[in-house]
């Protein structure tokens, strides 16, 4: 990393700092022109590897410097969001529920779901074209049995096995073994009641079980970790 043959002038309104006859910005400078706060920017250089945010040209003094030409192609191509999608767009294209979204992402070794192409501000950012692929694919792959669901209700009812049984439109005998043999996004009970019998009464969120409706394929059941415990990289949400 450099240190030598950088400095600092004026330019009308503007500053400039210079390394070794080439313009390169302080974080300092990249606060003044782009309006930004510091922490963002610390975090894009601290996960660069994520990011892609370029390395340091060198130093100015103590502060770290960048090249200026290669900042701004960075930042340009990081907010370009042309021809990618958010979970709230597929949300709007598809019909789907967010928990339906971050089901299948969370799924993604099992499903091949697409990885994403940025992460902005803790949004992911999907290439449009590949995940139109991949869900049409992957509907193909795991067609449904012909099921009606019920979705009357208010999805934070709390609904005991058998009356999540009737909003899926299957006997209650066919989902008893779920709790235990849970299969494939079968949900986790929000509250469980001990019965004087010794039996425990379990209560799923209406919700939660339209969105297991919503991931339920053909395949039928398999022990699996529950997706929600599968932790996430740096960066991810949205």
């Amino acid at each position: 990393m450099r240190h030598l043959g950088s400095f600092t002038r004026q330019i009308g309104k503007t500053t400039v700092t210079t390394l070794d006859g080439r313009e390169v910005y302080t974080r300092r400078d990249l606060m003044t022109k782009y309006g930004m706060a510091l922490s963002p920017l610390e975090e894009w250089y601290r996960n660069r590897r994520w990011t892609g945010h370029p390395e340091a040209a060198g130093k100015a003094g103590r502060e770290l410097v960048w090249d200026a030409a290669e900042w701004d192609h960075w930042y340009q191509e990081r907010q370009n969001t042309t021809n990618l999608v958010t979970r709230a767009d597929l949300q709007e294209r598809h019909g789907l529920a967010r928990s339906t979204l971050e089901r299948l992402w969370a799924l993604r070794e099992e499903n091949e779901h697409p990885a994403p192409v940025k992460t902005l501000d803790r949004v992911m950012y999907w290439d449009h074209d590949q995940w139109e692929a991949w869900y049409a694919d992957y509907k193909k792959r795991t067609q449904r049995r012909e099921i009606h669901v019920d979705r009357s209700g208010n999805p934070d009812d709390l609904l005991t096995l058998a009356e999540a049984a009737r909003v899926l439109g299957v006997t209650p005998v066919s989902i008893a073994h779920h709790p235990k043999r849970m299969p494939r996004g079968w949900p986790q009970p929000v509250e469980e009641e001990q019965l004087p019998s010794g039996r425990l009464r379990r209560w799923y969120r209406r919700a939660d079980i339209w969105t297991y409706a919503d991931t339920r394929t053909i395949a039928g059941p398999h022990r699996a970790k529950h997706p929600s415990r599968k932790p996430q990289g740096p960066g991810e949400a949205g």
